[in-house]
């Protein structure tokens, strides 16, 4: 099917970390049969849609913040010296994205990390939580063996009327597990014992000493 032209955009300003701030000229194609609209592959494999910089930016940013611990002022200067032109506005939008693109990575290859923790013999769920004053709390789980972190929420607190919904969730996508590690908190307890039947739980060694250290001094 010959496709007809329908808009050539001349003058997209994007930066990418190998080639750095650059202007892209899209020409836009559609179908006059069934009026599907096509863009250029090559430019979104590159760019997300509506955005202007590379998904390599994106990972850059989320990389030095995140990982080097880097502050926005400090990733500001190292992408001018690649030849980025960027605001520190844009780098905490775009260190934002980071996360959810990485959160929607991370379901989409459920299935290949079970696959690749039953090659393991299956998994040991390891389940924590945290807060900060009155904020909500993170609830992260993770593999003990593969050391993988398998999922993680915010909930209003760990009751297990909260936490079972999301351990359900974490039952479907990998599984039951050969055991359950976590602290001694009693909503957490009832919610590993009503999701994870005759699963063996145990108690965090460190929640365990910590606990104990409390009551006794």
């Amino acid at each position: 099917i010959k496709l007809k032209v329908q808009k050539t955009l001349p003058d997209k300003k994007i930066a990418t970390l190998a080639v750095g701030d650059l202007i892209a000229h899209e020409t836009i194609y559609y179908c006059e049969k069934c009026g599907r609209i096509f863009h250029s592959q090559e430019l979104r494999s590159l760019v997300p849609e509506k955005c202007n910089f590379g998904f390599d930016v994106i990972v850059f940013i989320g990389k030095r913040l995140f990982l080097r611990c880097r502050n926005y002022q400090e990733i500001l200067s190292e992408l001018k010296q690649k030849n980025i032109t960027i605001s520190i506005s844009e780098i905490a939008f775009l260190a934002k994205k980071f996360i959810i693109y990485l959160a929607l990575l991370h379901k989409l290859v459920q299935k290949k990390t079970r696959g690749y923790m039953n090659m393991n013999g299956g998994y040991i769920l390891h389940l924590d939580g945290t807060c900060d004053g009155g904020s909500p709390h993170l609830i992260s789980v993770l593999d003990g063996i593969s050391e993988i972190v398998l999922d993680n929420i915010k909930l209003p607190s760990e009751n297990s009327d909260d936490l079972i919904p999301f351990l359900e969730g974490i039952k479907k996508a990998y599984g039951v597990p050969l055991a359950v590690v976590s602290d001694m908190g009693k909503g957490i307890a009832l919610a590993i014992k009503k999701v994870f039947k005759n699963v063996v739980a145990f108690i965090c060694h460190y929640h365990f000493l910590k606990a104990l250290g409390k009551d006794l001094f």
